[in-house]
């Protein structure tokens, strides 16, 4: 892999997506969004805070804080 360009690194990639050898394309893209929307959804995840959960307010007593 040292002598490869980065297309045909990519390319490589590309063709474990295929699945289906009469319809390549489809199947490249089909598995390319999906991987995009895991990626996407697992991103915004992290960063979401949950909601309608009350938080407890005897937490920083129980940390050693507060009164």
């Amino acid at each position: 892999m040292r002598w490869m360009y980065l297309v045909e690194r990519y390319m490589k990639i590309l063709k474990v997506y295929t699945k289906n050898l009469h319809h390549p394309e489809a199947s490249i893209v089909e598995r390319y969004i999906a991987e995009k929307a895991i990626e996407f959804c697992s991103e915004y995840i992290k960063k979401a805070k949950p909601v309608g959960l009350p938080e407890s307010r005897h937490d920083e007593r129980v940390g050693g804080k507060g009164e």
